[in-house]
């Protein structure tokens, strides 16, 4: 079994109750424990399930992106958010919060600064 795998049984068999966000912190946790090859294929199947056609699938990946860089630009995140509020229109405000969440990250990852400004240094 690979962490492809691991990653389709949590969403395939989770507990009715079990919420998009708990299955991302899930396996934003795995990916402390196992070797970088295998979060690097946790990343690339997030980024797959961005483009899914299942909206818990989806919202795992959107939960990810807290910890994690789902796309190599703000570009091309941005270009999602549009369609994915398209198919899902229940999920527009997740989607808009998600987008407000990531900007500054993929800003701060495109200057090189990884470290917060406070407001007197923005």
């Amino acid at each position: 079994m690979d962490v492809e795998d691991v990653m389709d049984f949590l969403v395939e068999h989770r507990a009715p109750n079990v919420v998009p966000g708990y299955v991302s912190e899930q396996l934003l946790s795995m990916s402390w424990i196992i070797d970088a090859a295998d979060v690097a294929r946790i990343t690339e199947r997030a980024r797959q399930w961005l483009k899914s056609d299942d909206p818990f699938r989806v919202e795992v990946a959107i939960g990810m992106e807290n910890e994690t860089y789902l796309a190599d630009s703000w570009e091309e995140i941005a270009e999602l958010a549009e369609p994915l509020k398209e198919k899902f229109p229940a999920m527009a405000a997740d989607i808009d919060a998600w987008m407000a969440r990531a900007e500054p990250s993929y800003q701060r990852r495109k200057n090189r600064s990884f470290f917060e400004s406070g407001p007197e240094e923005a």
